[in-house]
């Protein structure tokens, strides 16, 4: 997916300066009006961090079904001063609104400005812009704290393993970042290095971390069958890459294939995280030196199917149909057919 195009206005840049500026701004709500952001609301706070209180007046300030930003001050004494950037993107929202939420996220960052926000939000209910959910979430991602040394600098090699892949750069597609685990990089590897021929990769939904579900295709060399089957006993969206051997008139051959699988089931929340940073993770298939092939999707055990995969790897040329123009019937040789000559009397 790429970014809508849009850019904060001049004009709204310095009304959001003026709010950020008052120490008593609770928070800033913009909206995509005619493709264009528009400041539609704010509101104060006496607090000089947001409570409880706070946290259930931002909440009634979002409508049911009308997606939006919202930025409101981090809770946390540890990031006072900074803003987060609430992404609410209710399930009744119209389709092509959510996508171009989803990709002007990125404009409307930069505008508000980067370096006052510490972190991003993403909700799909009212009730989940609440201050001890906000917290919960928060923890699952935020662990450094409770990190052994040797815990935190393993991690931080992992990540300086990611940031070398990615030429220093943090990899990004319609703003939707993605972090690479290092159990992803192992497994896209293991295709790489034909050590076996499938990785299932799938997505925190928190952190949008990528992660690799190694207990799923125990097979060195799995067949599309396989893959079918792990990707058919999942709620849940998944990526599949796969090294596809097969013969083809009478010939072996090979083809590298990205399969973005998503069940019909699943919610419309993962639906849309998948689908956005579904470039994301072919970004970095790319920089691993990963040549693809063939990319799919499917959602069914149908589209899975050899068969199915072949006809797309070798679509069969339609036969030209030509018709004859059928012979009229011969009416035997033309006769001449004289002219009589008239003259008034």
């Amino acid at each position: 997916m790429h970014g809508s195009g849009l850019k904060v206005t001049d004009d709204l840049k310095s009304e959001i300066t003026k709010l950020k500026s008052s120490p008593s701004t609770l928070y800033i709500k913009i909206e995509i009006a005619k493709e264009t952001f528009e400041l539609k609301k704010s509101a104060d706070s006496d607090s000089k961090l947001p409570t409880d209180q706070d946290f259930k007046t931002m909440a009634a300030a979002l409508e049911s079904g009308v997606a939006c930003y919202m930025f409101f001050r981090d809770p946390m004494p540890k990031y006072e001063g900074k803003w987060v950037l609430c992404q609410y993107m209710p399930d009744t929202a119209r389709v092509n609104s959510k996508m171009l939420y989803a990709s002007s996220r990125a404009a409307m960052k930069t505008g508000f400005g980067n370096a006052s926000c510490s972190e991003d939000y993403f909700i799909s209910e009212q009730s989940e812009l609440n201050l001890q959910t906000f917290l919960d979430s928060r923890a699952t991602v935020d662990k450094t704290h409770l990190m052994t040394f040797e815990e935190q600098a393993k991690s931080e090699a992992v990540r300086g393993e990611i940031l070398a892949m990615s030429d220093g750069v943090a990899l990004t597609v319609s703003d939707a970042p993605i972090t690479v685990s290092a159990a992803a990089t192992q497994a896209i590897t293991s295709v790489k290095e034909q050590k076996c021929n499938t990785a299932v990769l799938l997505l925190e939904p928190k952190s949008q971390e990528l992660l690799a579900d190694t207990k799923t295709v125990a097979k060195v060399n799995a067949a599309m069958e396989d893959v079918a089957s792990v990707c058919l006993s999942q709620k849940e969206p998944r990526f599949v890459l796969h090294r596809y051997t097969h013969q083809h008139e009478g010939k072996d051959k090979e083809a590298m294939l990205f399969i973005y699988y998503c069940p019909d089931e699943a919610i419309p929340r993962m639906k849309m995280m998948y689908s956005t940073c579904k470039a994301m993770v072919l970004t970095v298939l790319e920089k691993m030196e990963i040549a693809v092939t063939n990319k799919f999707e499917a959602s069914t055990e149908g589209e899975l199917a050899d068969r199915a995969v072949l006809d797309d790897l070798y679509p069969k040329k339609a036969e030209k149909m030509t018709f004859a123009k059928p012979k009229t019937k011969s009416k035997g040789k033309r006769r001449l057919i004289s002219k009589k000559k008239f003259s008034a009397k």
